[in-house]
């Protein structure tokens, strides 16, 4: 017999269904950081119950739904800073980021619980409501809902000042783009000139300038005024001064009536002895001299009286007269008797113009000296003045010792020159001795007269100088006289010139602009988009300058490949901006560009470069990660080599050196892999993007200002061999550059990376030289720099760019951008994580 038994479970549970599916939701992002986007998702769903039984007994609902939120390709989510409501009907995302969070995809699943017993706290009898049981086919699921995020309207580069002649076009040029290549670039270009939008793509500013125009005509009165004459008053002065020692006095040009006179020393006296007395010293001899007028300088030296002999002892005779020509010292005398007195000093006069001595005056001869019983003989005195030639002096002779005459003085000995000699010394018990020899003067009759054979002087010796001149002197004296004046009359007009601007591309990202008269204009762009969650933008404003002439700011460019010439090109930065490309080369010539030599050959130039990093490829409907852009500014220096490397198709991203030194790169874009896109290059000073999908490549890191380490990695994409100490990474990594090119020539030398070259032209890397090349300072290195740091794919992923660090190569998923980076010595105006949709390019201009 079958067993039954009553039971309140209804073993048909409900059916599970969405009464409100949640839609895609589109909201503004930012770039980075904290924002305002938020979107919020929202579905609700029900049970429902198949009538059982009697309508008076229908099944009852005690269980309860639950929900849950995914997102396609991640799964279940849970609440978190950013996501809210996971686990409710209500699913809040926020802060959104754009290009990031573009396209994400949610649904929403719903479970219904049961309650075998009925609701909590409810009581289930039989015949009473029913419990329930699971539902069918639960969980249930939503529909799929997408998120869409705005992109934002991104100013890569803004336009720059610019200074131009007269008549020459200007360009302003903004680069902008939507930060998510998902939408279609929708953007719109409006410039505005001096503030006015300009609604015509091309058009002629008309403006009117009331100039002032001066005309100037002249006439003339008579007025009395003070005027000054200039005047020379001379006037006759005198000086007289005497020098009793040796000195100087130099006589103006103008010197006339000049006398010296000049005195020389006397001799000594003799010593005595008992009962015999010595001699007495011979006179020095002082005369007056009339010197021929005119400017010169005289110098003297100045004869003194000499010594005394004493007596007893064996004494010795005087001291010598002093000055340029002394005396000769007096004899000696032997053990009692007295010694023979000293001659007496020559007094010299030199003079200047002749550049020899013109007048000498003797000194006196020196006393004999005295012995017991026996007088001593005197001294002679000096002769008379003598014209004609002066010898040069030397000192008198010395006087005999004892019981003989007196010595002669002079130059030539015996008694014969012109100094005083010393007296003879008298001998014991026997006789005194004999005077000093006679002496004479003389003076150079060629300058001067002696008036008379002049006089015997006693003591010491001197010059006086007397002498006229006369001294002019200009003076201004004011007085009054009738003068006609002219008298200028200005008149003053106002004229009205036309000026004309002529704008062109004014609703293009590139503005021209040519002004026909000296003046100022400012330009800036609207940039608008319908796509764009911050629309309208504007850059910022920059200056337009017309000058009346051309300033030369010049630049040398040596476009080298392959041969040994090169392509050269002298540019003037005054007219524009100049743009380096990459360039295929041509391959029937063999000629292509791997480097741009560049130099300025007058100055040194401020100049603003703009690189551009190449794009990377597109793969199927993913695109490839944009170039790295930056703004740099430095000081190209005169004759002085800057090098742009990397602009081929194999590197696609420029590295910019002065002489051997990296100054400057940006990163490039990596390329799509068959589940994402590639990673954006980054900015000086900026790491790469990693790829996107699975498998992405790593973006290459940045390295801070002049911190890349000395050896080099070659990314694992480039068929180049590294020669240690650099390496070469493995697939699918990205390398590193050198911070200086090593080159190969140059390697083989001995020439470290970073050291100048010194004056060369251009070498290839094998050495040859590119004969049309300027002789500059140059350290570039051709040959071998590491610039080729890309990392390769595995399977169907995208390459990495090139850059200061390469990007990793993608498996599957999209590869790496590269990184930029600066040594310091530039100075950044911009620098961004992306921003260049092209091949890679450099733009060259002046800072104005």
């Amino acid at each position: 017999m079958q067993n039954s038994q009553q039971t309140t479970l209804d073993l048909n549970g409900p059916i599970l269904s969405f009464t409100s599916q949640p839609v895609g939701v589109a909201s503004t992002g930012v770039v980075s950081g904290t924002g305002s986007g938020i979107a919020t998702f929202t579905g609700i769903a029900t049970a429902s119950f198949i009538t059982v039984g009697s309508v008076s007994n229908p099944a009852t609902n005690t269980g309860f739904v639950t929900y849950r939120w995914y997102e396609v390709g991640v799964g279940a989510l849970s609440d978190s800073t950013y996501v809210t409501g996971t686990g409710t009907t209500t699913l809040t995302l926020s802060r959104l980021i754009t290009p990031t969070d573009n396209q994400r995809e949610f649904y929403l699943t719903a479970d219904y619980v049961p309650s075998a017993y009925g609701l909590p706290g409810v009581a289930v009898t039989v015949g009473s409501a029913r419990s329930t049981g699971n539902a069918i086919l639960e969980p249930a699921s939503s529909g799929i809902s997408t998120l869409t995020v705005y992109p934002l309207t991104e100013i890569v580069s803004q336009p720059s000042n610019r200074t131009v002649a007269v008549n020459q076009n200007a360009t302003f040029t903004v680069n902008a783009g939507l930060t998510d290549d998902f939408f279609a670039n929708d953007l719109t270009y409006q410039w505005y000139w001096n503030g006015v939008p300009l609604t015509q793509d091309s058009s002629t500013v008309t403006t009117y300038q009331n100039v002032t125009v001066s005309t100037t005509t002249t006439s003339y009165e008579t007025r009395q005024q003070t005027v000054y004459r200039r005047r020379d008053i001379s006037e006759q002065k005198s000086e007289n001064r005497t020098f009793t020692n040796d000195g100087s006095i130099s006589l103006p040009d103008s010197s006339y009536d000049v006398i010296v006179r000049v005195a020389s020393g006397s001799g000594g006296n003799g010593g005595g002895d008992n009962g015999g007395p010595g001699g007495s010293g011979g006179a020095g001899r002082a005369g007056r001299f009339f010197y021929n007028s005119g400017g010169r300088n005289l110098s003297f030296t100045i004869g003194r009286r000499g010594g005394d002999g004493r007596s007893g002892g064996g004494g010795t005779g005087g001291p010598a007269g002093s000055g340029g020509a002394p005396g000769g010292r007096g004899g000696d005398a032997g053990n009692w008797s007295g010694a023979g007195g000293g001659g007496g000093g020559a007094t010299v006069v030199y003079d200047s113009r002749t550049g020899r001595q013109t007048i000498t005056a003797a000194g006196g001869s020196g006393g004999g000296g005295g012995s017991w019983n026996r007088g001593g003989g005197g001294g002679e005195p000096a002769g008379g003045f003598g014209g004609g030639p002066i010898a040069l002096l030397s000192r008198g002779a010395d006087g005999n010792g004892a019981g003989q005459d007196g010595g002669g003085g002079g130059a030539s000995g015996g008694g014969s020159g012109p100094v005083g000699g010393g007296g003879g010394g008298g001998a014991d018990n026997d006789r005194g001795g004999g005077g000093g020899g006679r002496t004479f003067g003389a003076y150079d009759s060629s300058q001067m007269s002696f008036d008379f054979t002049g006089t015997e002087h006693y003591g010491d010796g001197y010059v006086q100088v007397e002498y006229k001149w006369t001294e002019t002197r200009t003076v201004e004296e004011p007085y009054t006289e009738a003068v006609q004046v002219a008298v200028p009359v200005t008149t003053t007009t106002t004229q009205t010139v036309q000026q004309n601007t002529t704008l062109s591309g004014a609703l293009t990202p590139t503005l021209t602009v040519r002004a026909d008269y000296v003046g100022l204009g400012t330009a800036q762009c609207k940039i608008s988009s319908a796509s764009s969650g911050n629309s309208p933008v504007f850059t910022d404003v920059a200056q337009f300058t017309s000058l009346s002439t051309a300033e030369q700011y010049n630049v040398n460019v040596e476009t080298i490949g392959n041969t040994d010439t090169g392509v050269i090109s002298l540019i003037n930065l005054f007219n524009g901006a100049y743009e380096f490309t990459s360039a295929l080369g041509d391959p029937t010539s063999g000629r292509v560009t791997n480097y741009f030599s560049l130099y300025a050959p007058d100055r040194d130039i401020a100049v603003e470069m703009d690189l551009y990093g190449g794009k990377g490829t597109n793969f199927g409907s993913y695109v490839g990660g944009e170039g790295g852009f930056s703004r740099v500014r430095f000081t190209l220096s005169r004759n002085t080599e800057y090098v742009i490397a990397g602009l081929t198709t194999s590197v696609n991203t420029p590295f910019i050196y002065r002489k051997g030194q990296l100054i400057a790169c940006v990163g490039g874009g990596g390329n799509a892999g068959a589940s994402g896109r590639g990673g954006f290059g980054g900015g000086v000073g900026i790491a790469g993007q990693s790829g996107f999908g699975r498998g992405g490549g790593q973006g290459g890191i940045n390295f801070t200002a002049g911190t890349l380490l000395s050896n080099g990695i070659f990314g694992s994409l480039t068929s180049l061999t590294s020669i240690s100490p650099d390496t070469k990474a493995a697939i699918p990594n990205g390398g590193r550059v050198l911070p200086c090119a090593r080159g190969v020539y140059w390697r083989n030398q001995g020439l470290s990376a970073c050291s100048d070259i010194g004056t060369s032209q251009f070498r290839l890397s094998d050495g040859t030289i590119v004969t049309n090349t300027g002789s500059i300072t140059r350290g570039y290195k051709a040959g071998y720099d590491i610039i080729q740091t890309a990392g390769a794919k595995i399977g169907n992923g995208g390459n990495g760019g090139n850059g200061a660090t390469g990007g990793a190569g993608g498996n599957e998923g999209g590869g790496g951008g590269g990184s930029g980076y600066t040594d310091g010595s530039v100075t950044v105006v911009t620098s961004t994580l992306g921003g260049s949709t092209g091949d890679a390019k450099v733009i060259l201009r002046v800072v104005s």
